[in-house]
């Protein structure tokens, strides 16, 4: 089409162009069209002109777009520039020929998809160089630093090959086994990839399980300890064995009423205590090691509790001999008679809870007592791994002179348990006559008459043949809780038996 718009004038040019385009537009022509045909002599082409052009837009264009601006020129010389000169013939450059150009080309393409077949090589290494690091994997890290290394030498020889000979360069490379490399790299790219998201979603998983599991054990301590909460304020009557009591008619009998409900909220406590050590995923058996350490154990995991609970009995019953226990605080107890104690005892046994009665105007000696023993019982370490951190400002306000007490089912248990303590203390010293208290110390003898074992449950203190090492004997490791002589009553310490070494 070029060398005849070159050799024909335009007159001429323009009819032959309207007799191709009017064949052209007869061809694709349907039956279903609209049955209008287009001349190709005098004026009807002129009048159809711009029929024709409606038509050529519903034809497919052609990839040279170089001879379309020209078709389209010529439109617009033909329209709107009739009887102007004609142009000058264009110049045709000539172009290089396929044979020649073709080589070439293809080994410029070749190299440049070399290239990018260096650079995804190069990207994959780096992948598989960060998958290597996390989890970190030494062996792995080399191996890939070693790879990465490789790939980037390659890329360098060939920026060198390029920059002594480019056409050399270009000739050496493959276009087709340039691009399968591309593709390659590419898709091992794409599988580190996967392998690092799926390695993270695992990591996620087990984290977010991790938590969902500590997160129910804590609901279910808390849970616990609200019920055991809830059980102390039903069963807040169960003093009620010891109600019209008078001074004048104490005994021996009243007492022991009083110290099994004592008992019995120590031992409550120092199980909400072991639960939570568990819980947080503490060595019950180191912890019950750290509170007797010359203590031997026969059933470490299981004998803990022993441990636990004489530790929480011995710290609420220090000082229990003196009348201020042995507070600084509380001095001025020392001079109040067993008329003052019995009625303190009335009025501390009156009272529905314990956290009540902490509220009260007349609460203040046994808001001290409360406070020395928390801060001295619950270390703030054991409280952070409880309670997630949230035992430092529940700390915090029991330490707090004057201020008020946390309002948590972990406190209220501990609350209800010292408010027995002290009762039992104003019981201790109501009593006329000669009263004291009394533990085993460890490595002595076991005395049916002042010990009883707490391996026998209820067996009245006698020990269980099995218990009885073949040749020795057994002695005590140490006192869980101690004994009371009241009047001419005694009330046998519980002990825990070890074999003598």
């Amino acid at each position: 089409m070029e060398t005849m718009a070159a050799a024909l004038p335009p007159q001429q040019r323009t009819g032959g162009i309207g007799r191709r385009l009017a064949r052209l537009l007869r061809r694709k022509r349907t039956p279903s069209g609209t049955g209008m045909a287009y001349s190709v002599a005098g004026d009807e082409f002129d009048d159809s002109l711009d029929s024709s052009i409606n038509s050529l837009n519903k034809l497919k264009l052609s990839g040279n777009l170089a001879a379309a601006y020209t078709l389209d020129a010529f439109f617009k010389t033909a329209t709107e520039k009739k009887g102007a000169a004609p142009p000058p013939p264009p110049q045709v450059q000539p172009s290089p020929s396929p044979a020649a150009a073709g080589p070439e080309l293809a080994a410029k393409h070749a190299f440049v998809a070399s290239l990018f077949a260096g650079a995804s090589a190069v990207k994959a290494a780096y992948a598989q160089l960060q998958l290597a690091q996390h989890p970190y994997d030494a062996e792995a890290i080399q191996a890939a630093d070693a790879g990465l290394v490789a790939e980037l030498t390659k890329l360098s020889d060939l920026k060198r090959r390029y920059a002594r000979d480019p056409a050399a360069a270009a000739r050496s490379a493959t276009a087709l086994s340039a691009h399968a490399d591309e593709q390659r790299h590419l898709l091992r790219t794409y599988e580190i990839t996967a392998r690092k998201l799926e390695a993270e979603l695992r990591a996620r998983d087990a984290e977010a399980a991790r938590a969902r599991t500590v997160l129910a054990d804590e609901l279910r301590a808390a849970q616990d300890l609200e019920d055991r909460a809830a059980r102390h304020g039903r069963r807040r009557s169960t003093l009620a064995a010891l109600d019209g009591l008078h001074l004048s008619g104490l005994d021996a009998t009243h007492f022991l009423t009083a110290l099994r409900h004592t008992v019995k909220s120590v031992r409550g406590f120092a199980r909400a205590m072991l639960e939570g050590m568990r819980a947080a995923g503490w060595d019950v058996a180191a912890a019950a090691s750290a509170v007797h350490p010359g203590a031997r154990l026969r059933d470490p995991a299981g004998d803990a509790r022993f441990a636990l609970e004489s530790y929480v009995a011995l710290k609420m019953f220090a000082g229990f001999h003196r009348k201020d226990f042995a507070l600084s605080l509380l001095h001025g107890r020392g001079a109040h008679d067993r008329r003052r104690f019995f009625d303190e005892f009335a009025a501390v046994k009156s009272a529905a809870t314990a956290t009540e009665l902490l509220d009260e105007e007349g609460g203040g000696a046994l808001r001290e007592f409360v406070r020395d023993r928390y801060l001295s019982l619950v270390h703030e370490r054991m409280e952070a791994a409880f309670f997630f951190g949230g035992g430092g400002g529940q700390r915090a306000a029991v330490a707090r002179g004057g201020g008020a007490f946390p309002r948590t089912a972990w406190f209220a248990e501990f609350a209800e348990m010292a408010r027995r303590v002290w009762l039992l203390h104003c019981l201790f010293w109501a009593f006329d006559g000669a009263a004291s208290v009394f533990q085993a110390r460890p490595g002595e003898r076991f005395s049916e008459v002042f010990m009883e074992s707490v391996s026998d449950g209820d067996g009245g203190g006698v020990v269980a043949p099995e218990l009885v090492p073949e040749g020795g004997k057994l002695s005590v490791g140490f006192t869980v809780v101690p004994g009371f002589k009241v009047g001419r009553t005694v009330i046998q310490c519980r002990v825990y038996l070890s074999s003598r070494p």
